[in-house]
C-alpha cells in the first residue's frame, strides 16, 4: 500500500483501541501508531542507493518480523524518554501494532515483502489487492471521520475493511481457477497457476455513441500462442484504481509464462501474451553473474527479456509480466547493453 494509505490505517486502529489501552495519554497513543505504520517505508531512502540496492532493501529488513520488533522498542524509549507518557510496555505494544498493520496491508499487495529477514530473503505476497485502492483507502477515510467521538464506528470500519479483503481473496481464488481450467482447456501444461491484482480501467463514454456509425469490433488471440498479440486498449479507457474487479492470471508451463486478462465474476479468461522465462533466454544467460542481473531475476515473479542486436550491439531488457505486457510499458526495467570489446554496461529504468 501507500504511505499515506498506511498512515490513515494507523490512525484508524488507534481511534479503534479501547481507552484503557492508552494509559490516560490518547494523543500520545495515537500519535505512537500512526507514527509505527508510516515508519517501515522509511527504507524509501534506498533508492538513493541507486535502484539495484533499492530492490534488495525496499520491504526488506524494515518491514520483518525482527525489524518490527526492534523500530517498536527503540520508539517505546524515546516516547518514555522525552514524552509524558512513561509505560515502555504499553507504548511498545502500540508500536508494534501499528508497525504490524504496515506489514500486513503490504503483503496484501503483489510486490512481495522481506518478513523473515535477515533469516531469508524470500518475498511474500498474497495478491489479493492492487496497491493503490481507492475503495480501500475510502473506508479508511469515513471510519476516521465518523469515529470521532466514537471508537465503535472505527471498530466497524476496521470490520468493512476485512469483508472487503475477505470478498477480493474470494475474486482472486476466482481468477486463479480460471486460468488454470481455461490453459488445461487448451492443452497447456499448468506447473503453476497465479492470479494477481491489475490496474483497473474505466472506458469513458465516446461521441460515437451519438452517431449512427457502427462500432469496430476486435479479438484477442482465441488459444495460447508463442506469440499472443500486445496488449491494447483504446484511447477513452482511463486507469481506476477501485475495487478488486480487475486480474491477471499467469501460468508456468515449465518453459514459458501466459499471461491473460481474467474476468473473475463470469471465469472468462483472455490470453495476452506467451514469453520464454528470462532465464532461459540464450543472452540472458551469458549474462548471469552480473549484480544486477540476478538482483532482477531474484526480484521479478515473472522475468522475461526482450533482446535486440544491431551491428554487433546487444541491448537485452528485463522486464517483470507481473507488472503488465512489454517492456516499454512497464516499471522496473533494466537494460543490459554489451558492446564488442567492453563489458556489458547496467542501466535501470525506461
Amino acid at each position: 500500500m501507500d504511505t499515506v494509505t498506511h498512515g490513515l490505517a494507523g490512525w484508524l486502529v488507534a481511534r479503534s483501541l479501547p481507552d484503557k489501552w492508552k494509559g490516560g495519554h490518547p494523543k500520545t497513543a495515537t500519535a505512537v501508531v500512526a507514527l509505527a505504520s508510516v515508519i517501515p517505508d522509511a527504507d524509501n531512502v534506498a533508492s538513493l542507493l541507486g535502484s539495484e540496492m533499492y530492490l534488495r532493501i525496499h520491504r526488506g529488513l524494515s518491514h520483518s518480523i525482527p525489524g518490527i520488533f526492534t523500530v517498536s522498542l527503540v520508539l517505546a524509549l524515546l516516547f518514555a524518554r522525552y514524552g509524558k507518557w512513561k509505560d515502555r510496555r504499553s507504548i511498545f505494544l502500540l508500536a508494534l501494532l501499528g508497525q504490524v498493520s504496515h506489514v500486513v496491508l503490504d503483503l496484501l499487495n503483489s510486490y512481495g515483502t522481506q518478513v523473515l529477514q535477515p533469516f531469508t530473503d524470500a518475498r511474500y505476497a498474497l495478491d489479493i489487492l492492487f496497491v493503490v485502492d481507492l475503495v480501500f483507502s475510502g473506508i479508511i477515510v469515513a471510519g476516521i471521520a465518523l469515529s470521532r467521538t466514537n471508537p465503535f464506528r472505527a471498530r466497524a470500519a476496521l470490520a468493512v475493511l476485512a469483508a472487503y479483503v475477505g470478498v477480493a481473496a474470494l475474486l482472486h481464488e476466482g481468477a486463479r481457477g480460471a486460468v488454470r481450467e481455461a490453459a488445461l482447456r487448451d492443452g497447456v501444461k499448468v506447473v503453476s497457476a497465479q492470479a494477481l491484482p491489475a490496474l483497473p480501467y474505466i472506458e469513458l463514454p465516446s461521441a460515437d455513441i451519438f452517431s449512427f456509425a457502427s462500432l469496430a469490433q476486435a479479438s484477442g488471440p482465441e488459444v495460447p500462442g508463442e506469440a499472443a498479440g500486445k496488449p491494447s486498449r483504446s484511447p477513452g479507457e482511463i486507469p481506476f484504481p477501485a475495487g478488486p474487479f480487475a486480474w491477471n492470471g499467469f501460468i508456468d508451463d515449465g518453459r514459458t509464462y501466459l499471461r491473460a486478462a481474467v474476468e473473475p465474476l463470469t471465469g472468462e479468461v483472455s490470453w495476452k501474451q506467451r514469453t520464454l522465462h528470462g532465464s532461459a533466454v540464450p543472452e540472458v544467460r551469458a549474462l548471469r553473474g552480473m549484480s544486477d542481473v540476478e538482483t532482477y531475476l531474484w526480484f521479478a515473479r515473472f522475468p522475461a527479456a526482450h533482446v535486440e542486436s544491431v551491428g554487433g550491439r546487444t541491448e537485452v531488457t528485463f522486464y517483470d509480466l507481473r507488472f503488465g505486457g512489454m517492456p516499454e510499458r512497464r516499471p522496473f526495467l533494466l537494460r543490459v547493453i554489451e558492446v564488442p570489446g567492453a563489458r556489458p554496461s547496467a542501466h535501470w529504468g525506461g
